[in-house]
């Protein structure tokens, strides 16, 4: 759950930052699970990313480099949870 979100998640700031369509696209899918109250897991990603998994946790990589999603440890499984930065922290 996005314990610190007290509205949408989504940032323009996105559409500026000269990342990829599948890079966005997976930023945008995080939004909505932490919008929906869920975990951002890739348990919760994978059900509804089009992509395969090679491509999803290229571009969790991508996002992390980015400060757009830090890991805040794992779930009950061993796998990242991600949460979502402030956008005044991206790079």
């Amino acid at each position: 759950m996005n314990r610190n979100s007290v509205g949408p998640t989504m940032r323009q700031k996105i559409f500026s930052m000269n990342l990829g369509v599948e890079t966005v696209s997976l930023y945008l899918l995080c939004c909505a699970v932490a919008d929906a109250g869920a975990a951002i897991t890739r348990a919760t990603l994978e059900g509804k990313w089009n992509g395969n998994r090679a491509t999803l946790e290229q571009e969790l990589r991508r996002l992390a480099s980015r400060n757009i999603l830090n890991s805040e440890g794992d779930d009950s499984q061993g796998e990242p949870v991600y949460r979502m930065v402030d956008e005044k922290k991206w790079r």
